[in-house]
């Protein structure tokens, strides 16, 4: 039996001991993934990549908001 079957209605008793516990280690290790990836740590570190991922385009922003807003108080 591979990993994605199940066991049919004929299945014994140790065949479904066995599927229970594959559905338990992959629950674990579905478990332990998501708390890697809410862990604040990881979602400080990914929300740090994302701006240094636009920071040129951030002071472009900046740089022309000032200008504008300096151009237009001397109007």
């Amino acid at each position: 039996m591979s990993t994605n079957e199940r066991p049919g209605p004929g299945a014994s008793a140790k065949q479904i001991e066995a599927d229970i516990e594959r559905t338990r280690d992959q629950l674990a290790d579905t478990i332990d993934e998501l708390g890697d990836r809410l862990a604040p740590a990881h979602v400080a570190a990914q929300a740090r990549d994302g701006v240094l991922a636009r920071w040129p385009q951030l002071t472009v922003l900046a740089v022309t908001t000032v200008a504008i807003v300096v151009a237009w108080r001397r109007l």
